[in-house]
């Protein structure tokens, strides 16, 4: 007799039907972004009234299920790949590294050790050391993809906190951190996490083009050694989110490496640059970093989640995470071997690895570059139009793909009125479903904030939303 399908197990024939519907829901959606508004969303109690229900004590046919999504929850969400989709840092992953993702979650590896997932884990060591070529950084240098930047910047200050004072209860609340007053939450908070007191964790003011002062920096390691304190990390930016700006890596990393603290580059939004002739020129220097963040996710055109830690020597990360206890002793790694659960937090992960490994090898790094090189080329044309209206002011030129600007409309000088008119502004600019651009500040002054790195988004696009902005939208 055959044995008893599960009611779960479905077969052949009706998963094959299943996916052909999700995959034309999907290339749907995305041969028709144009069509549809960059940017909506609902109040709490809408989303309920659409959404909200008890958990079905019996199934319901599958058809039905992905109308009700189709229907009552996409839409009410971002279009982070829509072509007038420029606010905050989009993702625009492209349809082959959505297989990618796909696969990795039909296959289900679990990429945590190597005996289970030896093929999947290669595939990861080849990605890594494509990213490690690219950076400049060491041969025998190494990672782990993790779920973003946010994890990737937490890895490195725990590895950077375990190689520095181990687990001395006494060292560890004497640590001290610096980064610039324009670096990313996410390393702000990775610091708290890794036991460094808020106090100790050191915003220095930027400078005119809203770097790290290298001159800044030194004065406060002395000061803090002075003190008797004890200086764990600089955080140096590879591409801010606020500005694009680049920290003086050359100089950060001779001062680092006088001074004997671990050198982090959270280049999560800018790094992948450095496969084009400008990138490379503004993050020269990266590659003394003992440790750098990217993610795929941003400017290499994967789906989320897909952050990466690069490390000048991977054995730190190991010493700072590594376990074996009793159910894992089957899996421990063995000469080459690499448990990727050695190296973060996690023990049950998926391989983010193919997602990366099928874009890049299905449209080659020259077209990944073309389109890295056409997003930075879109932020300095909307910077000239914008310059060209005569009622923009530039907050921050265009550095490394973001421009932030405002509308200022001559005789109109009044910081708050500014403020209010451009917020204003901002909020129609976005209710028109056209665009959805994001706002910041600069040196306390609202600006507005756009970042045009999907491969979608054309000059007409940037030319519309300076249209839009000098026009009061």
């Amino acid at each position: 007799m055959p044995p008893t399908r599960s009611p779960l197990d479905l077969d052949h024939d009706t998963m094959r039907r299943l996916g052909y519907r999700v995959t034309d829901v999907v290339a749907d959606h995305l041969a028709s972004l144009r069509e549809q508004p960059a940017f909506t969303s609902i109040t709490r109690d809408a989303a309920d009234e659409l959404i909200a229900a008890p958990p079905p004590e019996r199934g319901a046919d599958f058809d039905t299920l992905l109308d009700t999504l189709r229907t009552r929850v996409f839409p009410h969400a971002a279009r982070e790949p829509h072509p007038g989709f420029i606010a905050y840092v989009p993702s625009c992953p492209t349809f082959p590294a959505v297989m990618g993702d796909w696969l990795a979650t039909g296959f289900n590896f679990f990429a945590g050790v190597w005996p289970v997932a030896a093929g999947p884990n290669d595939v990861e060591l080849v990605v890594l050391d494509w990213f490690r070529q690219w950076l400049g950084m060491p041969a025998g240098a190494g990672g782990i993809l993790t779920t973003g930047g946010s994890g990737a910047n937490l890895t490195a200050m725990i590895a950077a906190r375990h190689q520095a004072v181990g687990d001395d209860a006494a060292r560890i609340a004497r640590l001290c951190v610096y980064m610039s007053d324009q670096t990313h939450s996410s390393a702000i908070r990775s610091a708290w996490i890794a036991g460094v007191p808020r106090a100790n964790v050191r915003l220095l003011p930027s400078d005119g083009q809203f770097r790290l002062s290298t001159p800044a920096l030194a004065a406060a390691l002395a000061a803090d050694r002075a003190a008797g304190l004890i200086p764990l990390a600089v955080v140096a930016n590879g591409g801010t989110t606020n500005t694009g700006a680049v920290d003086p890596l050359p100089d950060i990393a001779d001062l680092c490496a006088r001074e004997h603290v671990w050198m982090h580059v959270d280049a999560a939004y800018g790094g992948f640059a450095i496969l084009t002739d400008q990138g490379r020129a503004a993050l020269a220097g990266i590659g003394r970093a003992d440790s750098v963040t990217v993610d795929p996710h941003k400017w290499l055109y994967v789906p989320f989640e897909c952050g990466c830690l690069m490390v000048r020597e991977p054995a730190r990360l190991k010493a700072a995470f590594q376990i074996y206890p009793d159910y894992l002793r089957d899996a421990e790694s063995v000469g080459e071997e690499v448990n990727f659960a050695d190296y973060g937090e996690q023990l049950t992960r998926y391989a983010r690895a193919l997602k990366v490994w099928l874009n890049v090898s299905y449209f080659g790094v020259a077209a990944l570059r073309d389109a890295i090189a056409c997003s930075m080329s879109l932020a300095e044309h909307a910077e000239h139009a914008a310059r060209a209206t005569g009622v923009m002011e530039i907050m921050s030129p265009a550095t490394l793909g973001i421009l932030c600007f405002r509308l200022h409309p001559r005789g109109t000088d009044d910081p708050a009125v500014l403020d209010e008119l451009n917020q204003r502004v901002n909020a129609a600019v976005n209710a028109s479903g056209r665009y959805f651009i994001s706002s910041t500040r600069i040196r306390g002054a609202f600006s507005l904030r756009i970042c045009p790195i999907g491969f979608r988004t054309t000059k007409e696009d940037v030319e519309g939303v300076v249209r839009m902005v000098a026009g009061g939208a």
